[in-house]
């Protein structure tokens, strides 16, 4: 099922307090080092992830905190049969991808990164 990206929202990033941040960066960095594989999408990235249980907690919880400071940013998780891997798609409206690519920093610049 495809969804329409919706258009018009501001690519800005709307962080709220420090603890919020430090909490979103470290979810970050903990959800980035887990990537296994970056795929270049038309309109973003999506990431693949381990199948362990624990992914879906934490990609959950990564979403939560993404969606508070880029409403602009579609996400969308998946889970492949059985323990199969997670994939988490992020997309947005023109110009979105350059802000995704930038957060992904190295990931984004090897769309075929496997880990």
């Amino acid at each position: 099922m495809e969804t329409e990206i919706i258009q018009g929202l501001p690519i800005v990033c709307r962080l709220m307090g420090p603890a919020f941040q430090a909490r979103e960066e470290e979810l970050q960095r903990e959800v980035f080092s887990a990537v296994a594989e970056t795929r270049e999408l038309a309109d973003g990235y999506a990431l693949r992830f381990p199948g362990e249980a624990h992914w879906l907690a934490t990609l959950a919880e990564f979403i939560r905190f993404e969606r508070t400071c880029c409403p602009f940013l579609y996400f969308e998780l998946h889970a492949e049969q059985q323990d199969g891997a997670f994939w988490l798609r992020l997309r947005g409206p023109e110009g979105a991808k350059e802000f995704i690519a930038e957060l992904l920093g190295p990931l984004a610049a090897t769309p075929a990164h496997s880990a």
